[in-house]
């Protein structure tokens, strides 16, 4: 036989010392002038991620192509499509790109689209298509800019 007791920590008659959790250490509420800065951190962010973006888009580009095409279902379950040229076909076509900062534009004419005169209504489209873009494009941009006047609170 053992001398060696087992406690019962079910027995109410023993007492075990409780355990305490370490305390977490407490910091101080953030001062008013703390909160206003994180949310002008905040909002200077967004306003500098928007500014990324907007350095990104800009480049307009238009392109008017002709080519045997294939179109494709997107999704079964759904309203859409995609047109894709077929393998092997020939795209007459004419690009434009133009440069919003810089005002550069660059087209890229293929030969036939160029030359064949059965093309000319419908370069005549692109240039409209162009000119629409660019009206477009202007309008977003100043819609654009109007939002970040009013969320900077700045006069324009």
């Amino acid at each position: 036989m053992s001398d060696t007791a087992v406690a019962d920590p079910a027995d109410p008659a023993i007492q075990l010392p409780a355990v305490q959790a370490p305390a977490a250490p407490s910091a101080p509420p953030p001062s008013g002038a703390a909160v206003i800065q994180n949310e002008q951190g905040k909002a200077n962010s967004l306003l500098n991620t928007i500014a990324d973006k907007l350095d990104r888009l800009v480049t307009l580009t238009v392109v008017t192509a002709i080519a045997d095409i294939d179109v494709v279902q997107d999704d079964p379950n759904q309203v859409g499509f995609t047109c894709r040229p077929k393998s092997g076909t020939t795209i007459e076509a004419f690009q434009t790109q133009v440069n919003l900062v810089t005002g550069d534009i660059e087209n890229l004419i293929s030969r036939d689209f160029a030359t064949n005169t059965a093309y000319h209504s419908l370069t005549e489209f692109h240039l409209a298509q162009v000119t629409k873009s660019s009206d477009i494009v202007s309008t977003n941009l100043k819609a654009i800019r109007d939002l970040a006047v009013q969320i900077s609170g700045r006069t324009g």
